[in-house]
């Protein structure tokens, strides 16, 4: 149970905090990449704050994960 509540942790850590990414890949990878902000529209900052709780729902179920597997190991 551990071990599954720390895997979806990660992968939800990963999906919403690391794919975070302003710079057009194509452009980057020719060497002409360009950094644009543009100012945020209230669905972009609806969904960036999503995102964050997301990502702290994840950071939370790899404590709970890592604390449940750390339990298991003592009580075997």
């Amino acid at each position: 149970m551990g071990v599954a509540l720390a895997t979806i942790g990660a992968f939800l850590v990963w999906y919403f905090i690391a794919q975070v990414n302003f710079a057009d890949k194509e452009a980057y990878l020719r060497g002409e990449g360009v950094l644009e902000i543009l100012d945020p529209k209230p669905e972009d900052i609806r969904k960036l704050k999503l995102e964050m709780a997301l990502s702290r729902v994840g950071l939370g179920l790899i404590l709970v994960g890592g604390l449940l597997q750390i339990t298991s190991n003592y009580l075997a």
